[in-house]
């Protein structure tokens, strides 16, 4: 994972076209958003960063858009982001289920 960044020079860090995952930040210590995009992560940042008082990012770029959502669900877990009230589903025909035991967010969560 590479960060964190500050938002304002997103275009500097992050060139490529890519799925990938990433964490917003107000301060630039703590996880605030996590998110990823299956095919372009930098239009993911800046859709969440647009309308959002985050001030810095992390970011990883991933191999395919199931690696891309399995980064975001696993740092859901990992970093507990204030901002996410659920985690994010799936999208449409991906197969797949929460792995950490006693997630009664995600067994919560409703299915796309």
């Amino acid at each position: 994972m590479s960060g964190p960044f500050a938002l304002k020079y997103l275009h500097l860090f992050l060139r490529d076209q890519s799925a990938g995952a990433f964490i917003c930040s107000r301060n630039g210590r703590s996880a605030d958003f996590v998110g990823s995009h299956p095919t372009d992560l930098a239009e993911g940042i800046r859709r969440i960063a647009r309308d959002s008082d985050y001030r810095y990012f992390w970011f990883v770029y991933a191999s395919t858009s199931d690696h891309a959502y399995d980064l975001e669900h696993n740092w859901y877990h990992r970093y507990r982001p204030t901002d996410n009230t659920l985690p994010s589903m799936p999208g449409v025909g991906i197969d797949w289920r929460c792995t950490v035991e006693g997630c009664a967010a995600c067994a919560l969560s409703p299915v796309k």
